[in-house]
């Protein structure tokens, strides 16, 4: 085969290489991130039964299951109370959320109609920066604070039945020692005029 042959070859064969490679990077932009690399935005919002923004306060593992205590501020879909928890899978590989820090605020994207919600890398969970609230907030609007819950009222609680004692019966006791010392000092005036 002569040289000048090999080489229109060469390159049609490098073409259909790199045209290949493309179509099959193409084809598959999520293997090609990772398997715990999240969606698009409104992939992510459609998908979460609950988007709220809170404070991770504790963190405890059972097993492979990590809970995450949080407080709640703000909440964009579903109604998390003020305290409320995220459950994840404790491993890497799962997609866990296994680097929260205790203090930060995070943007949860959760999935269960009641806490402990159920939260990972895939569905967007993540660090509450301004860009990222912004972009939930052109989607869903400024949301909703969530509010602590109120405090417990008081009940009044009625002790007896019967009314209250009349000043006559509460002071009766008191005239009656009275009028026993002022006897008890006659009769001992007496006694001394005697001796």
């Amino acid at each position: 085969m002569s040289a000048a042959l090999s080489r229109p070859l060469r390159i049609a064969a490098a073409m259909l290489l790199a045209s290949l490679g493309l179509a099959v990077t193409a084809g598959s932009p999520a293997s090609a991130a990772g398997p715990c690399t999240p969606g698009p935005l409104q992939e992510q919002v459609d998908q979460a039964a609950a988007i709220f923004i809170g404070k991770v306060d504790t963190v405890s593992t059972a097993g492979s299951t990590t809970t995450y205590g949080i407080t709640a501020s703000r909440a964009y879909k579903g109604t998390p109370e003020r305290s409320t928890q995220v459950e994840t899978l404790d491993r890497p590989q799962a997609c866990g959320l296994v680097d929260l820090k205790v203090g930060n605020d995070y943007v949860f994207f959760a999935t269960g109609d009641v806490a402990p919600y159920s939260a990972d890398r895939r569905g967007g969970t993540g660090t509450a920066n301004p860009t990222k609230v912004t972009k939930i907030e052109a989607i869903l609007g400024a949301g909703t604070s969530v509010e602590p819950p109120p405090p417990p009222t008081a009940e009044l609680t009625k002790v007896e039945d019967s009314p209250p004692r009349g000043l006559a019966r509460l002071a009766a006791p008191g005239a009656a020692a009275a009028i026993i010392g002022l006897l008890g000092l006659v009769v001992v005036r007496r006694l001394a005029r005697r001796s």
